[in-house]
């Protein structure tokens, strides 16, 4: 072969004298050249598979793909990747955020949803949801909705109603959306007050707790015990142990019930213990098991009005001009106050009545009866056969019928027959039932004592329970709904 490569180089190449020189060395090798040219071979082929070496280090492993997956196999302790690792890693990410925003004056839900950049195509899927638990389209001033997204789609829509009622619109799925009405889950708290009268009752209790619900609920615990306007004395005093409950994310605070109290009106002690007979009925008993309520209240108002014209036989009627009997009480008071129902009954009477524009006759029972003239309307789903509880609204001051401006034209009936409501003599409520007698005196043991321990303060703020934290007030306005489509 080497023959054959000397006759295709030309003669006068360098080449061709190399190649010969070693070719006659290749000869002188002899038998040995066929180990030589395996050897060459070997060392040529460990460096194309490896060519920059491996680092000094043996490998027992004939196999390069091998040694690279042992290489790969070997990691430190802990640092293995789970399967789930895996999937939650390579799962999208969804970005989650929230709106909050408050009702304006001229606002309506459409109007406070494109401020918040949520298109009209949101508005009638959620009226519609929500329209079972509350009308959308009345929002209040004021009150606070949120908005909740994922990646930018509309997720839930929270809405205020009041203080006790929260509205939650949740998307279901692309199309549907469900609504429920949360109600409010207050902090209960007992408390201990006590306060001396410099002006009145109101401004006692604001001067020391700041929230005037407290006083009307003290009120109606005496309402026939104590006139509020009349007999009340600088430097009466009272102690009480009451529950309040406060809104767990504002400083709203609503007195829930009257535990006991004790007044000193013109040197005179009245204790009142709140107790439940067995038949569930929850009064205001005396220390001897009476009734502090009677059968009636001592008027058809929350609050005492204006007497502006009392019972008289002989009274000169300013429209008809000439006397005649006015055999009731005129109570002055802004169209539209609520009137309450004297005492539990049956309405039997609900319509226009002459002279008494609209009116309503109540039956309370075989012997009482009370009727109340000049309404400007009537509570809702009150009708002729119902029946009625004492305190609840039963209509509103108006001026219809013969009647010069708005005010309530109140009678009391006594078998039938006209009589002084100022001056009729009103039977006490049911008292303490026998069989929970020693139960009752118990409780107003210890509720004796703890009263008694109150210290009185002449000024200053209110003495709490042990343990109470006092709680800044802040009384919630009137509310003004914003109507819209």
């Amino acid at each position: 072969m080497i023959n054959d490569l000397k006759n295709l180089l030309p003669r006068s190449s360098k080449k061709v004298r190399y190649s010969r020189g070693i070719v006659g060395r290749a000869r002188s090798l002899g038998p040995a050249l066929p180990l030589v040219l395996l050897t060459v071979i070997v060392l040529i082929t460990v460096a194309l598979v490896n060519p920059f070496g491996n680092g000094g280090q043996s490998s027992s492993s004939a196999d390069g793909n091998l040694s690279i997956a042992e290489e790969t196999d070997s990691v430190a302790p802990g640092e293995e990747s789970t399967a789930e690792e895996l999937e939650a890693a390579a799962a999208p990410v969804v970005v989650s955020y929230r709106l909050e925003d408050r009702v304006k004056n001229g606002d309506t839900f459409e109007t406070i949803l494109l401020r918040n950049g949520i298109g009209r195509d949101y508005l009638f899927p959620l009226l519609n949801a929500a329209r079972d638990s509350h009308n959308l389209n009345r929002v209040v001033i004021g009150r606070q909705l949120k908005f909740a997204f994922e990646d930018s789609l509309l997720t839930q829509v929270v809405y205020e109603i009041n203080n006790d009622r929260t509205l939650l619109v949740t998307r279901e799925d692309s199309v549907n959306w469900q609504a429920e009405v949360e109600e409010t889950q207050y902090i209960e708290n007992v408390r201990e007050l006590s306060g001396t009268i410099e002006s009145s009752l109101y401004q006692s209790v604001m001067d020391t707790y700041g929230n005037p619900e407290l006083a009307l609920k003290l009120s109606e615990i005496y309402a026939w015990q104590i006139d509020f306007h009349n007999d009340i004395r600088k430097g009466d005093s009272f102690k009480l142990i009451f529950r309040e409950k406060i809104h767990p994310e504002k400083q709203v605070t609503k007195v829930s019930e009257i535990l006991a109290a004790r007044f000193v009106n013109d040197g005179n002690e009245i204790y009142g213990f709140r107790f439940m007979n067995p038949d569930s009925t929850v009064d205001y008993f005396e220390p001897d098991g009476k009734s502090l309520r009677r059968k009636f209240l001592r008027s058809p108002f929350k609050y005492m009005p204006r007497i502006s014209s009392r019972y008289n036989p002989r009274r000169y009627h300013p429209i008809l001009k000439r006397y005649r009997p006015h055999l009731g009480v005129d109570y002055a008071a802004p169209r539209g106050t609520p009137v309450l129902a004297l005492g539990d009954g049956k309405v039997v009477k609900r319509g226009w009545n002459g002279g008494f524009g609209n009116y309503i006759l109540v039956r309370h029972n075989g012997m009482f009866s009370t009727g109340y003239g000049h309404l400007s309307g009537y509570a809702r789903g009150l009708k002729v056969g119902g029946r009625v509880r004492q305190g609840e609204v039963i209509g509103y001051v108006g001026s219809t019928g013969l009647s010069t401006g708005p005010h309530l034209d109140f009678r009391f009936y006594k078998n039938g027959k006209p009589v002084d409501p100022l001056k009729v003599d009103i039977p006490a409520g049911e008292p303490v039932m026998a069989e929970v007698f020693a139960e009752f005196e118990a409780y107003r043991d210890l509720m004796k004592r703890r009263l008694d321990r109150i210290e009185r303060p002449l000024f200053g703020p209110p003495l709490v329970a042990a343990g109470a934290k006092p709680v800044k007030i802040r009384i919630a306005r009137p509310e003004t709904a914003t109507t819209g489509g």
